[in-house]
């Protein structure tokens, strides 16, 4: 144990055992040798020794201690020194400079210096003992103790030395933690000695090893390996947290901890020139396969999920007309033609494959072709009829006229008409069973045909409009409403007659949808003063149901735009002074709505011209100026044309109306900011109704022309008026069926009946006899 003892004294506490030891000892030889100066400090983290003794001593250190707390010796006398020991302090200042500290190390951790001291010193000072168990936390103040030439004697020198450390052990400490002391002790002292510490005798170094018990230092390379990986691992998000609390008064979020990507960024793959050459001669490769090897750039291109589009049109070839319901294979994709032959199919694959055309009765078509990117219109493909072909020829009922585009069907079989009304329907009939054929167009009667197998003559048949004619007859006594084709055929009872209708009924049919207005005094109900009442039906005449619209003193129907009809009521039960007695509504067959467009004492005049109302209320009672008017059907864009009271409108053409001023006379030409004043009244004050076809592209209108009637119709496109029939008694109401079929009143002595009559030619021809009832006519109030 001394031999380990002995080897852990390193060299610099080897020489100040000696010094002491020689102070201690008269009889050990001095060392006159200069003293050489403190050695620069090799391992700060080593407690230092602080030595004090009683008497002068030379003291050297390596490392200052990071909290020693110092013990003074305070022995009454010591031994005298020889003269020649005295003879080292003088003419000579000793300045010592002690830095105190002090921790909450135990007594037991002190340096070993501290214990020589302890070991010479018979009572220990009571500050000093005190101050070992209370631990202060503020660094004192350093002093300093300068011996003077005179201070002949060790008794002196330590008794200022004594003085010294109590005066530094009775000042009190601040409550602050004091950082580890690494400061050098300086001795400023001459005389230190320089002697070699290697010579020095066994038996001192014996003797200071009993005195001396240097705690032993335990030291563990894994632990301090250890600490050492864990301040390095957390040490800098500590930092970026502390940073972060400094720049910012927001509350710092934990670092995340992310995972390793497996694979490196796009952004690291790209900085790399071999990455960057690899990917460009790969996409190089690509683009010459795509643009010289066609196999390899459909493949590729069906990889990446490009599809095309490709059409085609299929006729047959015996009548080079369209052939409907073909099946149609492109690679698997099959869909079939429409009523025009052509078909549209979408996401194909590229690249060469096989279209079939396929249809029973024709023969089949099979052709390798290739599909590239883009639409691919394959064009028109003709089909040989294989099976028995029969020919039909279709002409309007009233005109003769050929009619195209109409269709014949029978199963899947089905062809269409040309422009003379020809039909060559090819059947695959191996039973030779008797079979129908149907013959369909959008605005003509459906016809079916019984056909024999054997016989192949042609057939002709006549086409009638697909619009019923409705009318009122009294056949039987009552006011009953039917409906027909203007050929006569499947009459039926529409709405049967309650008893209780008057002469002077109206039935105003929609142009284009199997609904009518009709206005009758069926209801049988009476006002207060016992007058009838009139009730407004809309009547379906495909399933012969009734809406009821309204019920008043009075209704007369206006005319229809779009899908409203448009009338004006004398509401029941409103005096005859109020501003509110008449008003002008409109219905809206699609939603049941109603809506009131303007309403007055009375109105001097309506019109409707080119799908727009045109009104003059009375200025009667009125709280607002009188004038003419112009609303929509809905009620939207009401605008005055005129701002004086307007007494008539007449429709002297398509394009003017005249208007009666009191005594003078304007004429307004639709579209026109404002009427302009004429010199004189018009030729010809009998007022136009116009009435528009289906499609609004022609007009009609009844005019008198050499004592008969005269229908004239106007052509929207040339705006010229043409002539198509004249009879005697022709008049109104008269309707179109379809863009070509009319239906107009004859009233004459000998009869009163309805006419159907064809602006594409022909004759009219008569469809029943009628009870005379009103349809759409001039403003009648």
């Amino acid at each position: 144990m001394d031999k380990q003892r002995s080897e852990d004294i390193t060299p610099a506490n080897r020489e100040i055992e000696e010094k002491i030891k020689r102070m201690l000892d008269p009889s050990l030889p001095d060392e006159p040798a200069p003293i050489n100066p403190v050695q620069p400090l090799e391992k700060p983290n080593k407690p230092a020794k602080i030595i004090a003794v009683s008497s002068p001593v030379e003291l050297a250190t390596n490392e200052v201690s990071a909290a020693p707390t110092p013990l003074v010796s305070t022995t009454p006398s010591a031994p005298e020194l020889p003269s020649e020991k005295k003879s080292i302090f003088a003419d000579k200042s000793k300045k010592i400079i002690i830095p105190i500290s002090h921790n909450d190390e135990e007594i037991s951790d002190k340096p070993a210096s501290s214990k020589i001291n302890q070991s010479l010193t018979d009572k220990p000072d009571a500050k000093s003992e005190s101050k070992k168990t209370t631990p202060p936390k503020k660094e004192l103040e350093v002093k300093s103790i300068t011996t003077t030439d005179n201070s002949n004697s060790a008794e002196e020198l330590s008794e200022k030395l004594n003085k010294t450390i109590a005066e530094l052990d009775q000042q009190k400490p601040d409550t602050e933690e004091v950082e580890p002391a690494s400061d050098q002790i300086d001795f400023d002292e001459a005389d230190k000695s320089n002697s070699d510490k290697e010579t020095t005798d066994q038996n001192d170094k014996k003797l200071l090893e009993d005195k001396i018990a240097e705690p032993e230092i335990i030291s563990s390379p894994s632990t301090d390996k250890a600490v050492e990986e864990i301040v390095a691992a957390e040490g800098d998000e500590l930092l970026e947290i502390e940073d972060a609390v400094r720049e910012t008064d927001e509350p710092v979020k934990p670092v995340k901890k992310t995972r390793k990507k497996l694979f490196p960024s796009w952004k690291k793959l790209w900085a790399k020139p071999n990455f960057r050459w690899a990917l460009l001669g790969v996409l190089i490769l690509l683009i010459i396969a795509i643009g010289f090897i066609p196999s390899s750039r459909y493949l590729l291109l069906n990889s990446a999920g490009i599809r095309a589009k490709s059409s085609i049109v299929v006729l047959d070839q015996s009548t080079q007309l369209p052939l409907k319901n073909v099946s149609v294979s492109i690679g698997g994709t099959i869909s079939a033609t429409d009523k025009d032959g052509k078909v549209n199919m979408q996401k194909l694959k590229l690249g060469s494959t096989t279209l079939k055309l396929e249809k029973r009765a024709f023969a089949s078509v099979d052709k390798k072709i290739t599909i590239g990117l883009g639409s691919n219109p394959l064009g028109d493909f003709s089909l040989t009829p294989t099976g028995n072909q029969y020919k039909f020829m279709v002409t309007d009922y009233l005109s003769g006229k050929p009619i195209e585009k109409v269709e014949a069907t029978s199963g899947d079989a089905s062809a269409f008409s040309d422009n003379k009304g020809e039909i060559k329907l090819t059947i695959d009939n191996k039973n030779d069973e008797n079979f129908k054929v149907s013959l369909n167009s959008e605005s003509y009667r459906r016809e079916n045909i019984d056909i024999i197998p054997s016989d192949n003559s042609v057939r002709n048949i006549k086409l009638v409009p697909s619009k019923k004619h409705v009318f009122v007859s009294n056949r039987s006594g009552k006011f009953d409403i039917f409906s027909n084709y203007i050929d006569g055929k499947e009459e039926k009872l529409v709405l049967g007659a309650s008893g209780k209708e008057k002469e002077g009924m109206v039935l105003v049919p929609h142009p284009s949808e199997p609904v009518v207005a009709y206005v009758s005094t069926r209801a049988g109900k009476t006002n207060k003063d016992g007058f009838t009442l009139s009730n407004l039906l809309l009547i379906n005449t495909d399933d012969n149901s009734t809406t009821d619209i309204a019920l008043s003193e009075r209704i007369q129907v206006v005319n229809w735009i779009g899908d409203r009809l448009v009338y004006v009521l004398i509401s029941e039960g409103t005096s005859a002074n109020s501003p509110k007695r008449y008003r002008l509504m409109s219905y809206n067959i699609e939603d049941s709505s109603s809506t009131e467009l303007a309403s007055g004492n009375y109105f001097n005049d309506i019109i409707v011209v080119d799908g727009k109302i045109y009104f003059a209320p009375a200025s009667a009672y009125q709280t607002s100026p009188p004038g003419l008017f112009r609303i929509n059907a809905d009620g939207s864009e009401k605008q005055t044309v005129f701002d004086q009271e307007v007494w008539n409108i007449f429709r002297t053409s398509y394009e003017d109306l005249a208007l009666s001023v009191q005594q003078n006379w304007y004429n307004y030409h639709i579209g026109d900011k404002a009427p302009t004043k004429q010199n004189a009244a018009p030729s010809n004050q009998t007022s136009r109704v116009y009435i528009a076809n289906p499609s609004d592209k022609k007009n009609l209108w009844v005019d008198i022309r050499d004592g008969k009637g005269a229908l004239v119709i106007y052509d929207k496109e040339s705006k010229k008026d043409t002539v198509v029939n004249s009879q005697s008694g022709l008049s109104y109401p008269a309707m179109w069926l379809n863009d070509s079929t009319i239906v107009y009143r004859v009233k004459t002595g000998q009869e009163t009946a309805d006419y159907a009559f064809s602006i594409d030619g022909g004759t009219a021809v008569k469809i029943n006899d009628v009870t005379n009832y009103v349809g759409i006519d001039r403003w009648n109030y």
